[in-house]
C-alpha cells in the first residue's frame, strides 16, 4: 500500500512539472500564429541578411534544380551560411519559387517564401497562421525584402 502511494505522488509530481513545461508553440497541438517567436525572429533580419539569404537559396535552388522535382535541405544539411535564418527545412524545386520553413506545427507553418527566378521582383514573404472557424487553412503574410531585378 504503502509503494502506491509513492508511485501516485510521482505520477502526479511528472504530471504537474510537465503541464507548466508545455510550450504552446511546439510539440503536440502546437500553434503557429503571427506571436509565435519564429515571426518577431524573421523580421528582425537585417535587410542585408535577407537579401544574403535570398542569393544563397536561390544558388541551392540552381544547383539542384537538374537533380530532383523538390530538393530539401533539413536543419543539418543547411549550410553554414545560412545558420541565421535558425530554420528547420530549406526546399527547393525545379519550377516555382524555394521556401524555407522557420516553424512548424503539425499543418501550420511560420514560412519564408521566394519568389521564382522567373519573377520580374525578387521577394521574400513571410507567412504565418491565422485560422478561422470558416477557413482553418487562412495565413498572414507580409513582404520582409524586394527588389526590381
Amino acid at each position: 500500500m504503502r509503494n502506491r502511494n509513492y508511485f501516485s505522488v510521482i505520477v502526479i509530481l511528472f504530471v504537474c512539472f510537465g503541464l507548466t513545461g508545455c510550450d504552446p508553440y511546439s510539440g503536440f497541438g502546437c500553434i503557429a500564429p503571427e506571436a509565435h517567436p519564429a515571426v518577431g525572429r524573421a523580421r528582425s533580419l537585417s535587410q542585408q541578411q535577407l537579401e544574403t539569404a535570398f542569393v544563397e537559396i536561390q544558388k541551392l535552388s540552381a544547383e539542384n534544380a537538374s537533380k530532383n522535382y523538390e530538393t530539401q535541405f533539413t536543419y543539418e544539411e543547411i549550410p553554414n551560411n545560412l545558420a541565421f535564418l535558425n530554420a528547420e527545412v530549406i526546399r527547393v524545386y525545379r519550377t516555382g519559387g524555394p521556401y524555407v520553413i522557420l516553424a512548424n506545427c503539425f499543418d501550420e507553418r511560420i514560412e519564408l517564401s521566394l519568389s521564382s527566378l522567373d519573377d520580374k521582383q525578387e521577394s521574400i514573404t513571410l507567412y504565418w497562421a491565422e485560422p478561422t472557424n470558416e477557413n482553418s487553412y487562412l495565413t498572414g503574410s507580409q513582404v520582409l525584402w524586394q527588389r526590381e531585378k
